[in-house]
């Protein structure tokens, strides 16, 4: 870096502050009426100009200097504050940015033309205190001087840095620290592809744990061996007394040899099953501290990716005739760099479809008593371990009627409910690809895929986006991600036979209760924590599985307390499992729901855990609660059944974990051979999915026995397999099978549909 570059980089951070407290002033005004601090103004404005001067920004220089008399202006009474004098200083604050934000990262010549003709007609005669425009920029050789002596140090002191000529010392500190040798520039690549080992990782250590539990087992069982063996022994010896047979005398008995190998074998078991709890330890440790280590090495302040949104934003809103103000906060919140990269998109997808549908012309606003200038706010805040972004306007808001009208137009809405449709089940119409309520296309709306390309973009970063109406007028938007992408802290339930995990974020708290502590609600059971009554349901019901039988009085409920927005629901789980952080294959890459599902985990058995989404299990506000229990005279609602047979203990898990969360009954087999023995010992099944390539019976095999069975000749079977040539294709359809599903990667769709076409 030259000292130049040290120095922008330097008033890149100063001038935001300036121009923030400007801003904030400004806001002050329009809120309260109260007359601002101009003395404050006005010296932010004079800085401004001061370090505009010294980095060799003759246009920040010159507007800063017309700010300053404006403000001199209005200090003496001979100008007024009023909403168009602020709308003036506003877009000079604007271009200021813009300016800056030019000579850093290079772009388009900034208009400067207007707002500087504006902001003179209301400093009137003051501007003619300007000074002299620079002179132009050229290099300067200064004379040679001999070089300074530095005064010793003692050894092993760093050296004092000696402040440059001419450079304020706040600048240097700034400077020094953007060129710090602590730094280092490597590509993003790498860092990703060190991300990927961290996160391999993680699992992997989790998995030795499962290791020690079979040494500890194993030395459990040894030691029942040992008192066996004593057990024995005595008998043993008490035998050989009454027969006077007292062994070999030139050496110990068969039985003394082997009680001695017996005991090297416990010690040796002893040693490893230490060893390893050593081990099992150090990598936790150190694995763990790498993992940590590599997610604050990811992390960033959210300005680094966000910072030129305001530019952005206040570029498209001229383009539609429209004076918008961006006031964006929080950057200072630190996030995942991958996770700041893929939100840009959707807050911009958002920022347009608020220019477009919200905002009106600065001649409506004023018809309707408000400021010419619209304002957007983007507030990014963190709770948890997950990052919150607010995007606000003040504009019209939500239209209700245009919504349910398309919404009856595209069929999505019957018209008999279009008038009492309540708001959120409107809202949700503005995500399905190609609705819009704009009554003609440009080039910033009326294709119906903003909001529709926003809300798959956080899906696809496991999180969620909600839309509700703004107090006050307007709209707001809300996106909550996680801050890292990395892992995940996941708290892990046992529903039914099988286990499920949700994000801790999600997760208010846990809680033990008993049954009777629940009361009567309006048409649902609730239970009352802290202040506030919360609705309960059991998870399995929510999933769709087979609700529990309803609970005893005395009996204890698992309640997992959940959250979505600013909602709250109680899960009853049967049991509560562990809390640990996972690393989470995102739904996209396994074909699941993202509405239902973030993804899934491996557990330490090596099979899948599905990741469960709560704001999309959440039931819409108003909306009715499923039944979280059924009486115990109540007949449990048949299931169909279906036989699943692949030999991998993945594809099985992840098969069976879904297949149940829809309400199927499943059954799982290793390979044809295991199914064909359990079908022809008179399992009654529903349907069949089947892999095709398996050891000892493939599909094909299975397939063909099944067809040839009488009594089975009629059950479904759909092959779901990777093999995706056309000859095999036509084989499978050959023997029967009923459906032929390639799996380049698993989607659930496709084979949920499958089956509900053939049950």
């Amino acid at each position: 870096m030259d000292i130049r570059q040290r120095l922008l980089a330097a008033f890149e951070l100063e001038h935001k502050d300036h121009l923030t407290a400007i801003r904030a002033a400004l806001r002050d005004v329009e809120a309260t009426g109260a007359p601002p601090d101009l003395v404050e103004i006005h010296r932010r404005a004079h800085s401004l100009k001061g370090a505009a001067r010294a980095v060799d920004l003759p246009e920040v220089e010159s507007l800063s200097h017309r700010l300053e008399a404006a403000f001199i202006a209005v200090q003496r009474g001979e100008a007024v504050l009023d909403a168009a004098t602020m709308s003036v200083v506003r877009r000079a604050l604007d271009a200021i940015e813009d300016v800056v934000a030019w000579s850093a990262q290079g772009g388009a010549e900034i208009e400067l033309a207007g707002v500087t003709t504006d902001l003179e007609r209301i400093a009137g005669e003051r501007v003619a205190i300007a000074a002299p425009p620079p002179p132009p920029r050229r290099a300067v050789r200064e004379p040679e001087r001999a070089p300074e002596r530095l005064p010793e140090r003692p050894p092993g002191r760093p050296p004092e840095r000696v402040p440059e000529r001419g450079v304020p010392e706040r600048a240097q500190e700034r400077a020094g620290d953007l060129d710090s040798p602590t730094l280092v520039r490597i590509a993003a690549q790498g860092l990703e592809r060190l991300s990927d080992t961290a996160s391999a990782l993680l699992p992997e250590i989790e998995a030795q744990a499962g290791l020690g539990e079979e040494l500890r087992l194993m030395r459990q069982e040894w030691r029942a061996l040992e008192r066996s063996w004593r057990h024995l022994r005595a008998q043993l010896s008490q035998a050989a007394v009454l027969t006077g047979d007292q062994g070999d005398a030139r050496g110990p008995g068969p039985a003394a040899a082997f009680e001695q190998r017996f005991r090297i074998l416990g010690g040796a078991l002893d040693r490893a099953h230490r060893s390893h709890d050593r081990l099992l330890w150090s990598m936790r440790r150190w694995g763990g501290g790498f993992q940590e280590d590599m997610r604050r090495l990811r992390m960033l302040p959210a300005e680094n990716q966000l910072g030129g949104l305001g530019r952005m934003i206040r570029d498209i809103s001229r383009s539609e005739g429209k004076e918008v103000e961006v006031d964006i906060r929080g950057m200072e919140v630190e996030a995942d760099r991958a996770v700041l990269q893929r939100l840009k998109d959707p807050i911009l997808h958002i920022a347009r479809n608020a220019i477009s549908h919200g905002i009106e012309s600065p001649a409506e606003r004023m018809a309707l008593g408000k400021r010419p200038a619209a304002r957007v706010l983007i507030a990014a805040s963190v709770d948890g371990a997950r990052l919150r972004l607010r995007i606000e306007d003040d504009g019209r808001g939500l239209n209700r009627a245009a919504i349910a009208r398309r919404a009856v137009e595209r069929d999505l809405l019957p018209p008999e409910e279009a008038a009492d449709a309540p708001l959120e089940r409107l809202v949700e119409f503005l995500f399905h690809p190609g609705f819009s309520t704009a009554t003609r296309t440009t080039e910033l709306a009326g294709r119906g895929m903003g909001l529709a390309i926003a809300r798959s973009e956080v899906d696809r970063l496991q999180g969620n986006l909600a839309i509700a109406e703004r107090p006050g007028g307007g709209t707001a938007v809300t996106i909550e991600v996680p801050l890292s992408l990395l892992s995940q802290r996941l708290v892990f339930v046992g529903v039914q036979d099988q286990i499920l995990a949700l994000p801790s974020a999600d997760v208010v708290r846990l809680r033990r209760t008993l049954s009777d502590t629940l009361f009567a609600g309006v048409g649902t059971p609730m239970i009352r924590l802290e202040e506030e009554d919360v609705p309960v349901t059991s998870l399995a019901a929510l999933l769709g599985l087979e609700a529990p039988v309803l609970p005893s009085a005395a009996k204890r409920l698992s309640l997992l307390v959940v959250r979505s927005a600013d909602r709250r629901l109680a899960l009853a789980v049967d049991r509560f499992v562990t809390t640990r952080e996972a690393v989470v294959t995102a739904a996209e890459e396994t074909g699941l729901d993202p509405a239902r599902y973030l993804g899934t985990v491996l557990l330490d058995d090596g099979g899948p855990c599905l990741v469960l989404n709560v704001p999309g299990l959440m039931p819409l506000p108003g909306s009715a609660l499923p039944a979280a229990a059924r009486p115990p005279e109540e007949a449990a609602p048949a299931r169909a059944h279906i036989l699943v047979v692949d030999d991998s203990i993945t594809t099985r898990t992840l098969e069976k974990s879904i297949l149940e969360a829809h309400g199927y009954r499943v059954t799982l087999c290793v390979d044809g051979r295991e199914a064909l023995d359990r079908l022809s010992g008179g399992m009654e099944v529903g349907l069949i999915i089947s892999d095709v390539e398996m050891p000892r019976m493939d599909g094909f095999a299975l397939l063909q026995a099944v067809k040839a069975d009488k009594r089975l000749a009629e059950t479904p079977v759909i092959l779901v397999t990777s093999r995706s040539s056309d000859e095999d294709r036509e084989r499978g359809l050959r023997l029967g099978a009923d459906a032929y599903i390639v799996k380049t990667r698993f989607d659930q769709n496709e084979l949920l549909a499958g089956i509900r076409r053939l049950l």
